[in-house]
């Protein structure tokens, strides 16, 4: 009797510990542990920044931005697969169907993707990095060393390995992609920094671009080889119609994610050409700073993503609008407290961040970093939504337009005005785009589906 009883009080105070948090919706704890790994992320990308200045100096280090830069344009070799895959998981389980064959093509697609573009990195990277670097004529590195190669490699296996976070996030487990992520940026902060402390006189860039691009891969690949290592029996088992789904629908993903890669890259390709190491540095810190804010929403947009899917489904319209504006709110207030915060403490940021560096921290610059930020996020939002239900048409009329018009107005307006012509190019552009169209394709889409 006395053991029933204390057995009783066990399962009470379980009962009492997990009750209050069975009634929290689980893409909420998705977004909270989204928040908790997006903070460690920019916190390090924030922080590196010192210990990379340090480490390569400010020439070096402007490279190093570039390169970096460059080799990110790998992960369009994933083609969206994991994208494509998470909506139709999505879509299963809103249906109580099953998955499996999703999860086989998708192994498939993504191992004929590895030989494929493995071959294209080997034979492109070279001729990218002595076009990109002739300006850096004195950086001996740059002539002796494969840095686009060694990175853009790396980040290619990262790439592929990708997927495996967005079948986590259509499981509404989400915090588990969460984590991995958030600690392959504390093992780059942890090695930098020891390279730092035991190769003060190293200055590699190379070396620096392993760091923050190997424990991508590292975090990733136990959690894929758990999900898809069950398949490889399976291999040579090809369910063509089930591939060709998910590789067409990957493919109208991957085309929105060139174009949103291309318009946030341009950056840094427009700054090797028109803008000196200065002001380049200057650009990377306070856009890595602004990022925090960027990161903390992004993170809630993950979580909600699949949310989106399955409630479309279901034709619970009324609640995706309603949900549209509390997410729009929260940008709102995001964009205006962060914007405050960095402009009051933008002189202790570049005092840790940058000691010893001109940096320009004028209030319009920072206020231009700060309305960039408020239309990117504004943006996202509908974006996240459309591409949660594939009403992608839309996306591929404006985007091109969006990217030419940002091209040109970055590259022109930063020969006059510097970094500041920059942020102008990349506000123009959304203010003509993406700002107007995105919640109009929304409304339409939601007041054609209700009765």
């Amino acid at each position: 009797m006395g053991r029933l009883k204390k057995r009783n009080k066990r399962m009470d105070i379980k009962s009492a510990i997990t009750t209050p948090f069975n009634k929290i919706p689980p893409h909420l704890f998705v977004a909270i542990s989204g928040w908790i790994s997006k903070i460690i992320i920019a916190s390090v990308q924030i922080i590196s920044i010192r210990a990379l200045l340090s480490y390569l100096g400010e020439d070096r280090y402007a490279v190093y931005a570039i390169a970096f830069s460059i080799v990110s344009w790998s992960a369009l070799t994933e083609l969206s697969i994991g994208t494509s895959l998470q909506n139709f998981i999505s879509e299963s389980r809103a249906k109580n169907e099953n998955y499996d064959k999703y999860l086989k093509a998708c192994l498939q697609i993504i191992i004929i993707l590895f030989v494929i573009f493995s071959i294209v990195i080997i034979f492109i990277s070279n001729p990218v990095q002595n076009i990109i670097f002739r300006k850096f004529t004195n950086i001996s590195e740059i002539q002796t060393t494969h840095i686009i190669l060694t990175g853009a490699m790396i980040y290619l296996a990262y790439a592929l390995t990708f997927p495996v976070y967005k079948v986590y996030y259509a499981l509404h487990k989400g915090y588990v992609s969460n984590f991995l992520q958030a600690l392959s940026a504390i093992i780059s902060m942890a090695a930098i920094v020891i390279f730092k402390r035991h190769y003060p006189e190293g200055h590699s860039i190379t070396t620096a671009l392993i760091i923050f691009t190997l424990p991508l891969f590292l975090c990733a690949a136990p959690l894929f080889i758990k999900i898809f290592a069950s398949y490889l029996p399976r291999i040579f088992e090809f369910d063509i119609k089930t591939i060709k789904n998910i590789f067409i629908r990957a493919v109208k993903f991957h085309s929105i994610t060139i174009f949103t890669l291309i318009f946030l890259q341009t950056d840094y390709l427009v700054m090797s050409q028109t803008l000196k190491p200065a002001d380049i540095v200057t650009y990377s810190i306070f856009m890595k700073v602004f990022m925090f804010i960027v990161f903390i929403y992004i993170a809630v947009l993950a979580a909600v993503w699949p949310v989106f899917s399955e409630m479309y489904v279901r034709k619970e319209f009324n609640q995706i609008k309603s949900m549209i504006k509390k997410y729009n709110l929260l940008v709102l207030i995001l964009s205006i407290a962060g914007t405050a915060f960095i402009y009051i403490f933008s002189p202790v940021i570049i005092k840790i961040l940058a000691p010893g560096t001109q940096i320009d921290a004028s209030p319009l610059l920072i206020l231009m970093f700060g309305i960039f930020i408020l239309l990117r996020c504004y943006c996202d939002t509908f974006l996240t939504f459309l591409q949660s239900i594939n009403a992608l048409r839309t996306l591929f009329i404006y985007m091109p337009f969006q990217i030419a018009l940002n091209a040109s107005a970055q590259y022109f307006l930063s020969k006059n005005y510097g970094v500041k012509g920059i942020l102008a190019g990349l506000i123009i552009s959304l203010v003509l785009t993406a700002f107007w169209i995105l919640p109009l394709k929304t409304k339409a889409v939601l007041k054609t589906e209700l009765p």
